[in-house]
């Protein structure tokens, strides 16, 4: 009797969420898979290369991710929101490529310029052919992250998911195939395994977008007009909260390795590593999220409860398995890894719960371009981290880990209250069709 019962019920609180399962699913599996294809990459990494180069291409890598984040998240964020509205998706996505070029050229260089002068842990950069790499990656990972972004807006997660597959695997063959044709594996050929499959996929993902008769972006995806001037005025302020969040990613491997050295640096950067894969996770199915209900014009509250019963169940499982199999995990990437990273991991993964609310109140946010509440979170996290940094005794990688995590929870304790607001109004919690969220801007001769 009890299944007969359950059955319809589950079947009513699932109503309206299949769009979002299969596009958010296919984003979140996409982001895993890339993880264990990353988790596989370093794990080999650290069993071929000396511990020290690990360590420096693990931080070159975290310092790219740090600058595209510093240029174009607020694009790569916005865009599928944008996309999934627009009657014009391909201006939209064309004019967002090139404003995250001329930005990252000039974010990356400026970061080389500074990074080298201010961080002894940073000085490897100072070589030419490794700051050539930097800027060349930085340059092509911002084009591949924002080209997902796109994918996600036209509701092509699946594609997204292929794609780095993709990737994920000719990284792994390229990772293994040079030192067996007599490469030695330096940090610059490292990131070079990164670099090389993500610039031919930017070729062919860029055709199927910009050049073929059958890309998604060539019809209107929706009728939602937006005043030009609150657009920029928008996008601006969730820069601002971009620089903010990529200083934070920029900062943080370089106070790690200038204060623990390369070699005690290399298991907490790992375990860094699996928290941030874990939290991009989660952020992709927000960002899926906000993508429906940009497309409904209303958010169910089946939509809310299923992402937030998701996003709770993925915190729940990283808690509990770093907890038990922390350092079994850790310990693949070499037994110097196994105790110190499988320490700081399971006090990184505490922080999860603060991160998805943190995701889904940007998400949320963002619908209502409410940009200076998104900036709000961003800076309370920088702001606790930086104070963190700088009155703590961080010369221990878990002392490290407990900066990060109370920064999370005080930016999570602003989401919490801005989730209570939009929570509030019924434009959001009920089911109701409404107008579009926001509404879509109309000149003064219209009204």
């Amino acid at each position: 009797m009890t299944e007969v019962i359950s059955a319809p019920r589950i079947r009513t609180a699932l109503k309206g969420t299949r769009g979002l399962a299969i596009n958010g699913g296919a984003l979140m599996i996409n982001v895993f898979v890339s993880g264990v294809g990353g988790f596989a990459f370093w794990i080999i990494a650290a069993r071929t290369a000396d511990p020290a180069v690990v360590a420096r291409a693990s931080a070159m890598v975290t310092s790219i991710l740090g600058v595209t984040t510093l240029s174009q998240q607020s694009l790569v964020v916005n865009l599928p929101i944008l996309i999934a509205g627009s009657p014009r998706p391909r201006r939209v996505a064309g004019h967002a490529y090139l404003a995250a070029l001329a930005i990252t050229i000039v974010t990356s260089s400026v970061y080389l310029f500074i990074g080298t002068r201010v961080a002894s842990g940073l000085t490897y950069l100072s070589n030419v052919r490794l700051a050539t790499v930097f800027i060349l990656g930085s340059v092509m990972w911002s084009i591949f992250s924002l080209q997902d972004a796109v994918l996600t807006g036209v509701r092509r997660g699946r594609t997204v998911l292929a794609e780095n597959t993709i990737w994920a695997g000719c990284r792994l063959l390229l990772l293994i195939a040079l030192p067996l044709v007599g490469l030695e594996l330096g940090v610059g050929w490292i990131v070079g395994t990164w670099l090389i499959p993500a610039a031919l996929l930017v070729a062919v993902i860029s055709w199927y977008l910009f050049v073929m008769s059958r890309s998604p972006l060539r019809r209107p995806h929706g009728d939602v007009q937006l005043h030009r001037r609150s657009l920029f005025a928008f996008l601006g302020v969730e820069h601002l909260g971009a620089l903010t969040n990529g200083l934070v990613q920029i900062v943080t491997p370089a106070v790690a390795l200038t204060a623990l050295g390369a070699e005690a640096a290399a298991p907490f950067l790992a375990a860094y590593s699996l928290l941030v894969v874990t939290e991009v996770a989660m952020g992709t199915f927000s960002g899926a999220f906000a993508v429906e209900v940009r497309r409904k014009g209303t958010a169910s509250r089946n939509m809310i409860g299923f992402t937030c019963v998701l996003l709770g169940a993925i915190c729940l499982l990283a808690i509990v398995g770093a907890q038990l199999f922390g350092d079994d995990f850790m310990g693949l990437f070499g037994p110097q890894y196994r105790e110190p990273g499988g320490a700081v991991l399971a006090i990184l993964v505490l922080g999860l719960p603060a991160s998805s609310l943190r995701s889904l109140s940007s998400a949320a946010n963002r619908l209502r371009q409410a940009g200076w509440k998104n900036f709000a979170q961003h800076g309370t996290y920088a702001v606790v981290l930086f104070v963190g940094y700088a009155v703590g005794d961080i010369h221990t990688a878990r002392s490290l880990a407990v900066c990060l995590v109370i920064a999370r929870y005080a930016s999570a304790a602003v989401s919490l209250q801005n989730l209570r607001e939009l929570r509030a109004n019924r434009a959001f919690s009920s089911g109701r069709t409404t107008s579009p969220w926001p509404p879509p801007w109309r000149p003064p001769s219209a009204v």
